[in-house]
């Protein structure tokens, strides 16, 4: 099944892809006497982490759903077999 694109996810994926270069990089110039001050370290790397456990929580749910989908599709389905046995069982007269 192909799955539709969507640019929110689209979005917050290059965000995060960002977040994580750049927090590389402020922790390797951190290493080796850089500029960038502990706080904004700290304050990117804590950014970085929300909006992957924001990516997280969102996949999590539509996941939610769509199990929500099938299972209603599945109950749907052994109603329409239950129907079918029982004209089975008619027109054979079990």
């Amino acid at each position: 099944m192909k799955k539709k694109i969507n640019y929110f996810d689209l979005i917050l994926n290059i965000i995060i892809i960002l977040l994580a270069i750049l927090v590389i990089y402020w922790l390797i110039q951190l290493i080796f006497g850089g500029s960038p001050g502990l706080s904004e370290f700290n304050f990117a790397a804590i950014i970085l982490i929300t909006s992957f456990l924001f990516k997280i929580y969102r996949e999590i749910g539509e996941l939610n759903v769509e199990t929500k989908h099938i299972s209603n599709n599945t109950k749907e389905g052994f109603k329409r077999i239950k129907e079918d046995m029982s004209l089975i069982k008619k027109k054979l007269k079990i």
